[in-house]
């Protein structure tokens, strides 16, 4: 059971319009480099098929993508907010219900912190240099894979332990993050500028959230290897239970 590799769900960007689904390759990879079988789900008005493919997979990953839609947390649009994608909105958190009920293990990248932090009834910054500051460049130039500022995590949380280290470099490109964060949502990093970079949820078997994105850095950084790992491994376990 220990060479079992769990299937893991990852949630796709939309483009509405194109009625066209895309993905970065460095999340599958990543997820495969860590002992995991990667899966794309599909976008669909059904909420009995999420429901079902929640069911199928071991655990899941939302990744990057546009900015969660304003409305759904009870703003309206900011002037400094992005682009957004109403269909993908719809169906990621549909997703995301259907995981939390299952209790299914799940990581969260970049828009995944902040959908988490949305799912569980937080708020978003909808741009941090008009709403928040300046102080740290929080959207860097290419090339990703160069880390950028630094972390600081809580000393005991669940993301410090698989990082193996309370103080990371890592990389950024967002221009949104979490404002008040959400019902069981448990901040465990910062940004020095105190913007909120990595999440837990309280009560909860595997659920973590980080605003940067490990998946450029897993090849030279053995702490964001780490993070999918844990992920992984938290998914081959819920799978051997499930047995």
């Amino acid at each position: 059971m220990e060479n079992l590799k769990p299937r893991i769900a990852l949630f796709p960007s939309y483009d509405d319009g194109a009625e066209r689904m895309s993905l970065l390759l460095r999340y599958i990879r990543a997820i495969e480099m860590a002992g995991g079988v990667p899966f794309v789900l599909p976008l669909t008005d059904s909420e009995d098929s999420y429901a079902s493919l929640a069911r199928v997979c071991d655990g899941a990953l939302f990744p990057g993508g546009d900015d969660v839609y304003p409305h759904i947390y009870g703003e309206t649009v900011h002037e400094g907010f992005g682009s957004a994608c109403r269909g993908r909105d719809k169906g990621e958190f549909c997703f995301f219900k259907k995981i939390i009920e299952l209790k299914k293990p799940f990581l969260g990248i970049c828009r995944g912190i902040q959908l988490v932090n949305v799912g569980m009834g937080g708020t978003l910054y909808q741009d941090i240099p008009l709403e928040y500051g300046r102080e740290i460049l929080h959207r860097q130039q290419p090339p990703y894979s160069v880390p950028h500022h630094s972390v600081t995590l809580e000393k005991g949380s669940k993301v410090a332990e698989l990082a193996g280290a309370e103080k990371l470099m890592v990389n950024s490109m967002h221009h949104q993050s979490i404002k008040i964060p959400g019902n069981d949502v448990k901040v465990v990093g910062y940004a020095d500028d105190g913007i909120v970079e990595a999440i837990e949820l309280e009560n909860y078997p595997f659920g973590i959230a980080v605003q940067w994105h490990p998946e450029h850095l897993v090849e030279n950084d053995i702490c964001s290897r780490r993070i999918f790992e844990g992920l992984i491994v938290a998914a081959r376990s819920k799978a051997i239970s499930e047995i």
